[in-house]
């Protein structure tokens, strides 16, 4: 009996004493973390599962609030990359670079199209960086906001490029390349209604 009672007075002492963890060299831990890691050349890894869809909880059993894992396989609503659960489904993160925004539309942009021409070009990626990086003399900012631009994507590459609608009595789309060059021609004059959609997608 008396080692039972030992046995369970260390036990409870044990849990009293690590209440906090730290892994690390140094001893001392945040007062408010429950759990710390510390290296100079180590990552922590997070579960790596397979996401089904938003909706489901599987594989975990079901939806808890704060659960977090890397999805591998894009499928369904679901990205390669962080997820966490709000209690009802899983959220994708968002990073500070806005990468996790997966598509955004095109800037406005002006085709001429006073004249008919055959093979114009047009770098829809450096006509969109020059937007967003605020290089030219026609925009305007909030005040507080960032005077350098807003954040954008450094290489074309990082982007797929979609021309979800346009006039086909004014232009012919020729190609575009996987650099964001896209070759038309012009073979009418715009009207009130011409219109040309253009879509970026972020890569996985």
């Amino acid at each position: 009996m008396k080692q039972l009672y030992f046995a369970m007075l260390a036990v409870l002492f044990s849990t009293v004493s690590f209440a906090q963890t730290k892994i690390g060299t140094s001893p001392d831990i945040n007062a408010d973390a429950m759990f710390e890691v510390e290296s100079t050349n180590k990552g922590l890894l997070l579960p790596r599962v397979e996401l089904n869809s938003t909706k489901e909880a599987a594989p975990m059993s079901t939806h808890v609030a704060g659960m977090t894992v890397y999805n591998t396989k894009a499928q369904n609503d679901v990205l390669v990359g962080f997820y966490y659960n709000d209690g009802e489904k899983w959220q994708q993160m968002v990073t500070k670079d806005y990468k996790a925004v997966k598509f955004f539309y095109m800037p406005s942009i002006v085709f001429d199209t006073s004249e008919d021409r055959s093979g114009v070009t047009i770098n829809l990626f450096e006509e969109y960086k020059k937007q967003f990086a605020l290089q030219n003399d026609s925009h305007f900012i909030s005040e507080g906001a960032p005077k350098a631009g807003i954040p954008y994507f450094e290489k074309a590459t990082d982007l797929y490029y979609y021309v979800t609608s346009y006039d086909k009595t004014v232009f012919t789309i020729k190609s575009i390349t996987k650099e964001g060059l896209m070759t038309y021609d012009v073979k009418a004059q715009a009207t009130d209604c011409t219109i040309m959609n253009v879509v970026f997608v972020v890569k996985d």
